[in-house]
Parts: structure tokens; C-alpha cells; sequence
């Protein structure tokens, strides 16, 4: 079957024109990063962005960058309009972060723009008025060095684009890491995002990149760096192994472009280690040998040699996770917080080989069942008789030693000391509210993590969070935090790293019935850090203590990352073994 679908013919100006607009403008922040790196190719070192309801009412960026000539505003806005490049040869190896002119005439095609920009040595500027494409006004007045483009009603007449927007505050969120990005990889530009007449973000205006995720990671964690390069290509990368997390974010610059690269996050996973956490990579390599204009939105690269950039990537990789303690088993790489746990009361029995005899070993045969937990308040399944509990003392490296009138037990007191802070940590969250305690001196937020509090302000204070802001009724000077809620089992985790991993917990569960676990799923990983560690010397009475704890616990048989707690061995088994 044929249909008839009539000529062809050219599309009207304007619909090709929101077309091509959808291509690079998806949404505010795509906006906003084209106006950031027009900004920076135009050498700003102050960047300001006025948002209005994240973006979707109003977007102005404003720079004291070198500004536009009057004469070419008219021309700024004209599709493949650009001052970047001149020649095939300049697309070839471009060293701008932009160069195809399309970022105005896109917003210009989809808002109300206006642009107002002087030249450095000019006496006055001019501001330029557009709506849909086509071109208001044009007009000479008095404004400060630099440009600034502000663009309202975005996709006010692709009202279909307009409901494929987020919410506000997602909308700001992504400008705000754009933001948060571009000030790593250009530490020096201070970078400003005022949203709804509210401060929100002040970073950057730094001295290196060290200094900006310093202040974005903050000291509670250590981050480590690593640098390698292989041929033409070096690459300097950042990681932080956050305790208990399961996810790997990777950001990635090259020729200090934001791109998105599968060959550099598969460098990473060859480093062979577990590389959850957060990363930054950066990497420098000749113009001529990365290819930018594959991708309409410039968010992708090829390279000519992929090999070289694989290597530098890699050995970078190995020597942050190297110096930052990164090796570990292949296998807590799939651990989970509920997986399975086989019976430990289980995993030893005695074999006797063919040939009879005295010569049985220890061998390890697990069950297959998964156990349950006993009832009433004791690992063992009979109760306690009458004689008590005796502690031997400590072997092979510290584990406890036991002897039961039931038999034999050993115990990993580390083990042991997680699974008891993970079930207080868990209990506390178990209540309608989260008691909260008063700081005895407010600790001041550096600025990412003021952005994202200021935006989680709510939940946050659901938690037991509380802040101040210059702008609250009560201002302080600074973004402070006041109070942090009480939980039992957190007795080292400093104010600032309490609120980074609810906040990184917040961002990551995008089911807001689900977020609370995810927080105190998130501490309770990091009572591995306050729990004993193995081969401390106890005494007899901290000993019996730690077990009789450890039998008060929902789920005694195995630490919150799956490793049991305690070995026991069975009175009656024992005596088998030994014939008797």
C-alpha cells in the first residue's frame, strides 16, 4: 500500500528555525550552558545567573567578559553567526567551547531575548530586543563592560516542549551542577546562580581545581588525585570513594569541554577495582586530535586515537585508587545491604577421608538456607543453661573466643560492633520525628553544599536539619548549619558529613518514599568507621558485653555488609569430631 504524501517542498523559516532549536535547547539548562561558555570563551571571570522558577519563567547570564560590538548584535543572533571559527580548517581544531553560532539564534528562536552587551573600551553598549526569532529592536545605551542575555517564557511557542520540563527546583538543580562544573575545570571565574531574588550558589574565583572540590567534597572524606598521561594525551583525575555508596559519578572534561565519554568511564572500570564514588576527570590533548562537532548539543567527542586517552585514563585510575585505599574483592563490588546470608552455624562440618580414621580436616560446606532469625533474644536456637557464658580470651588476630556451655563460639568483634550501630542508626529513623540537637557553634556550609541544603531545606528538616541563610528573617552572614539529628551510633561523624550523605542520599532516589531508607542506609554503611576495630584488646567485661548487645539484634548472624558476626561450634559436634 502507497500513500500519497505530496511534494516536497522547504519548510517555513520559522518552523526550521524551532527545529534547529530543539537540537541544542532542551530545556533552561541547556540554555544556561551555552550562555556559560560563550561567557568563558569571552574571557569572563565574574559569571552571574538570575534565574526566575529555576530557569522556566526567566534566565539571564551576565559576564564581564569582552562583550559584543553594537554594530554586531543584529548579526549575534543569526544562525551560524560566530566570531570562533572562520574556516574548515579552524573546525578541524577548535579551541573554543563554542564555535558553530548557534547558541543565541537557538534561544532567540524559543524566547523573548534580550541582549545587552558593551565592548571593553567602548564608552556605551546596546541592547538588542528578539521574540520567536525575529528581531524587535535594536537600539545604543549606557551598561557596564561585558555582556548579558536574559531569555523569558522559554518555549513559550513550542507549548509541547514546555511540558516536558521538569519541576523548578529540578530545573535549578541541573543549572546549579552546571554551574558547579565549569568552576572546576575553570577554578578561577567566580560563579554566582541567584534564583527567586535568593542567593543560591557563590563558588570558583579560586586558585586551582584542588581548591573549588575541596569545597565541593569537603575535607570529612579523603579525596585523592591521580595524574598520567600517554602520548600527546595527560590526564589529571580526582576521586572520592564516599563510605557506603553504590554508584559511580563520573565527570568528565576534555580540553576543558563538560562531555560525556564511554571510553573514559571503561578506562575507569579497568582499573581493576571497585570504583564507586564520585570522579573527575580531565583530559588535555591536541585540538586537531578530538573531534567536537558530533553531537548537536556538543556534549559527545570522538578521538582520533582512543588507545592513548584509554591508558592516561587508566593509570591515572590506578594510582588514585591505589593511594586512596581503592583495592578491594571483586566481590563487594555486588554486595548488597539484604543479600542473602548462609547459616553460620552451618558453614563448618566435619569430613572424614575414605581411608577412616583420625586424619578428618574443617571443611567449608554451606547449607544453602537462608537463616532465620531465633526467637526471643539469643543466637542460639535452646536456652542458656545453667553455667554461663566464660571468655577465653582473643586468637588469630583478635577474633573473641568463647566457651558456652553449648559449645565453642568465636566472634569478629568488628562484625559484631557494625551490626549493632547499623540497627541503632536504623532505629532512629523508626519513629514519626528525628530528635534534633543544637549545634554549641553553627558550622558554616561551604558553598555546594549551602545550594543543595537551601534547596532540601524541607526534607532535610524532616531530619533533624536546621539552618540559617543571609536572607531568612533572622540572617546570619554566612549559610550555617544550626542542628543535626540525634542518632545513636554516629558518635564520630562530624555536623558537615552527616549532611552530605543525606544530601547525596536526597539526590539520588528520585522516589521521595523511598529517600529516608536511602539516607539511613547511607550512615548506617559508615558505622563500619566507629565500629571496634579487629584485633583491639578488650577486656573480659567488654567482651561478654559486645556478645550480649550482639544477641539483642534483629539480625545477630551478619554485619550490614554481609559477613557473619560469629562462628559457633557445637558442643555435640565437637565431641564427634574427637570420638568421644
Amino acid at each position: 500500500m502507497s500513500e500519497n504524501r505530496g511534494a516536497i517542498r522547504r519548510l517555513d523559516r520559522g518552523v526550521a528555525s524551532r527545529i534547529a532549536a530543539g537540537e541544542v535547547i532542551e530545556r533552561p539548562v541547556s540554555a544556561a550552558k551555552e550562555l556559560l561558555e560563550n561567557s568563558l570563551d569571552a574571557g569572563a571571570r565574574d559569571i552571574r545567573i538570575i534565574l526566575s522558577q529555576g530557569g522556566k519563567a526567566s534566565l539571564a547570564v551576565e559576564d564581564d567578559g569582552d562583550g559584543i560590538a553594537f554594530g554586531d548584535l543584529p548579526l549575534a543572533v543569526e544562525r551560524y553567526a560566530t566570531s570562533k571559527i572562520s574556516s574548515l580548517s579552524d573546525l578541524e581544531r577548535v579551541r573554543t567551547l563554542g564555535y558553530r553560532g548557534e547558541a543565541l539564534s537557538s534561544i532567540a528562536a524559543v524566547s523573548r531575548m534580550e541582549i545587552r552587551s558593551r565592548r571593553r573600551g567602548e564608552s556605551s553598549g546596546g541592547v538588542l530586543a528578539v521574540e520567536g526569532g525575529s528581531v524587535l529592536s535594536c537600539v545604543g545605551t549606557p551598561c557596564s563592560p561585558g555582556t548579558r542575555v536574559q531569555a523569558d517564557d522559554l518555549f513559550y511557542n513550542l507549548p509541547a516542549r514546555r511540558k516536558f520540563m521538569k519541576s523548578s527546583s529540578a530545573e535549578l538543580k541541573r543549572i546549579i551542577q552546571t554551574a558547579q562544573d565549569y568552576a572546576l575545570v575553570k577554578p578561577q571565574v567566580r560563579f554566582r546562580v541567584m534564583n527567586d531574588g535568593k542567593n543560591i550558589l557563590d563558588l570558583g574565583d579560586a586558585k586551582s581545581s584542588d581548591e573549588v572540590l575541596l569545597s565541593l567534597w569537603g575535607d570529612e572524606n579523603r579525596s585523592v588525585k591521580g595524574e598520567a598521561s600517554a602520548g600527546d594525551v595527560s590526564v589529571v583525575l580526582w576521586w572520592n570513594g564516599l563510605p557506603g555508596s553504590r554508584r559511580v559519578n563520573v565527570t568528565t572534561f576534555v580540553n576543558g569541554r563538560r562531555v560525556q565519554d564511554a571510553s573514559i568511564r571503561a578506562a575507569l572500570n579497568a582499573a581493576d577495582a571497585s570504583i564507586y564514588g564520585e570522579w573527575v576527570v580531565m583530559a588535555v590533548l591536541p585540538p586537531e586530535e578530538v573531534d567536537v562537532n558530533i553531537h548537536p548539543a556538543k556534549a559527545e567527542v570522538r578521538f582520533r586515537k582512543t588507545g592513548p586517552v584509554f591508558e592516561a585514563v587508566r593509570r591515572a585510575a590506578q594510582k588514585a585508587l591505589l593511594s586512596g585505599g581503592g583495592f578491594i574483592s571483586a566481590e563487594s563490588r555486588h554486595e548488597e545491604l539484604t543479600a542473602p546470608i548462609l547459616d553460620p552455624w552451618e558453614n563448618y562440618v566435619p569430613t572424614v577421608p575414605s581411608g577412616g580414621g583420625r586424619k578428618g580436616f574443617f571443611t567449608n560446606i554451606p547449607s544453602g538456607k537462608i537463616p532465620e532469625a531465633p526467637s526471643g533474644k539469643n543466637l542460639f536456637p535452646d536456652p542458656e543453661p545453667a553455667g554461663g557464658r566464660k571468655y577465653l580470651g582473643q586468637a588469630q588476630g583478635g577474633y573473641l573466643v568463647f566457651d558456652d556451655p553449648r559449645g565453642l563460639c568465636l566472634l569478629d568483634a568488628h562484625a559484631a560492633h557494625e551490626r549493632i550501630l547499623y540497627e541503632q542508626i536504623e532505629d532512629s529513623f523508626s519513629g514519626e520525628k528525628i530528635p534534633s540537637q543544637i549545634l554549641l557553634s553553627p558550622q558554616e556550609l561551604p558553598p555546594a553544599v549551602s545550594a543543595s541544603a537551601r534547596l532540601g531545606r524541607e526534607e532535610l528538616g524532616r531530619m533533624g536539619f536546621t539552618f540559617a541563610f543571609p536572607d531568612d528573617e533572622n540572617p546570619s552572614e554566612v549559610p550555617e548549619l544550626l542542628s543535626v539529628p540525634v542518632l545513636r551510633g554516629l558518635g564520630r561523624l562530624s555536623p558537615l558529613e552527616m549532611l552530605r550523605s543525606a544530601v547525596k542520599g536526597i539526590e539520588e532516589e528520585t522516589d521521595p518514599s523511598k529517600r529516608d531508607r536511602e539516607v539511613w542506609w547511607r550512615w548506617a554503611r559508615t558505622a563500619c568507621r566507629d565500629a571496634i576495630k579487629l584485633g583491639t584488646v578488650m577486656e573480659r567485661e567488654e567482651a561478654l558485653d559486645l556478645f550480649e548487645r550482639l544477641e539483642r539484634c534483629r539480625s545477630p548472624y551478619s554485619c550490614p555488609h554481609g559477613r557473619p558476626t560469629t562462628i559457633f561450634l557445637a558442643g555435640d559436634r565437637l565431641r564427634s569430631w574427637f570420638e568421644r
